[in-house]
């Protein structure tokens, strides 16, 4: 736990202190903050102040879970006394309604970070009588901003993961070349093979699809449910890894698309074109806002760069957010580039990482004009640390165009 980190903000934002709370594990961010690997069988509670020690609430069977806590332990036995000494713990200063940070997000505005249950939190304003606000910005300054080590981290898996994206293409390239079969499903399986020979981990296997399958953003093959590839298809690739046996370090996600033939069709170019220029909008607002001393915030480059979709034409053909948190997690609990799924209005703030990912998904396009709608999805997807006053794109080169195979 960051004691001095968290509670700086706490004085800054006028917050009395963050209240964690976890019940078997249903909240990872309280977990993580308090240096617990297992939570025990009974809800506790981890009152933070915004000056002074943390203190501990637990229920009395479970002092041998916390036997490790050096800050203060109050037990209960029953609701009750858990009510009665959730009032004790909670407290404003100078004797007002305190106001405290909890794992809740309005109108479940960002649900990673959503993790405090409706009756927990009428609970606690019950016996409090707290204003209760959302730690969305506390937890992104605790658990989302990236070490050095962190960093150097995700810099080896991005090396990774494109040496292992080119070695894929470079696969199907061959297969093509000679006549040879190939699936979806055994490039996905290649690539699992490369990251283990890099000793680097995927969580789940990557996404490996052809024409159609592509317009699903989440789309991916498998063993039974596998698609040849051929000439004239185009292939998307989304991969992701991190290094293995190091719970602390981080991913790296890229998305990129080729085409299996010698020259890429003019509509498949354009789309890309377009798919392009709204990733580096997004990039090059970031750098303005930062440049002109203002705060960017994640929800306001997602509207950047879908903007350029939009006037493209394709406006509602790019069905996801723009981006996500990216650490220790692919998807993590940092600022999301989003103002389409939810609305995040957390700031980019230096130490984060994020994707940029735009994608136009066009499930019954003729991209090629033979008369046969194969349908076509094509995403290109970047990741970026942010630095005190510079957006770094971390997973270069970025895709200029679509890579013709053949």
């Amino acid at each position: 736990m960051n004691r001095s980190r968290i509670q700086a903000y706490l004085q800054e934002n006028g917050l009395d202190g963050w209240l964690l709370y976890d019940f078997r594990g249903t909240n990872p961010i309280a977990l993580h903050v308090a240096g617990l690997r297992h939570s025990g069988t009974r809800r506790w509670f981890l009152w933070i102040p915004a000056q002074g020690e943390p203190t501990w609430l637990v229920h009395a069977i479970e002092t041998t879970t916390f036997a490790h806590v050096t800050d203060p332990i109050l037990t209960y036995v029953g609701w009750r006394q858990l009510r009665e000494r959730l009032a004790r713990l909670v407290v404003g200063a100078d004797g007002r309604r305190p106001r405290i940070a909890m794992e809740y997000s309005p109108q479940g505005a960002i649900p990673y970070v959503s993790t405090v249950d409706a009756g927990t939190k009428e609970l606690v304003e019950a016996a409090t009588a707290a204003e209760i606000v959302s730690s969305a910005d506390l937890v992104q300054q605790v658990q989302a901003v990236l070490t050095l080590g962190q960093l150097q981290s995700h810099r080896r898996a991005a090396e990774a993961c494109l040496a292992a994206k080119d070695a894929a293409f470079a696969l199907v390239a061959q297969r093509l070349q000679t006549g040879d079969s190939i699936t979806d499903y055994d490039v996905q399986q290649f690539i699992l093979e490369r990251f283990a020979a890099a000793n680097m981990d995927s969580d789940h296997p990557p996404i490996v699809a052809v024409n159609g399958d592509a317009a699903n953003p989440h789309f991916a093959p498998s063993a039974d449910r596998r698609r040849p590839i051929r000439p004239g298809d185009i292939l998307l690739i989304d991969l992701w890894a991190r290094e293995q046996g190091d719970p602390q370090a981080c991913f790296a996600d890229i998305t990129w698309t080729a085409y299996c033939g010698p020259e890429v069709p003019p509509k498949v170019r354009h789309v890309f074109q377009v798919v392009a220029a709204a990733r580096d909008r997004a990039v090059a607002y970031i750098q303005a806002e930062l440049d002109a001393g203002r705060p960017v915030y994640g929800y306001a480059v997602d509207d950047a760069c879908r903007q350029v979709i939009a006037d493209a034409g394709f406006g509602p053909h790019f069905i996801h957010r723009t981006g996500h948190s990216l650490g220790t997690q692919v998807h993590f609990v940092g600022v999301n580039i989003d103002n389409l799924e939810t609305q995040d209005q957390r700031r980019l703030i230096p130490g984060v990482m994020f994707t940029i990912e735009p994608g136009i998904y066009l499930p019954g396009y003729d991209f090629d004009d033979s008369g046969e709608a194969r349908g076509v999805g094509i995403r290109s997807e970047i990741n970026c640390f942010m630095h005190g006053d510079r957006v770094e794109v971390t997973t270069l080169p970025a895709q200029s165009a679509v890579l013709p195979l053949l």
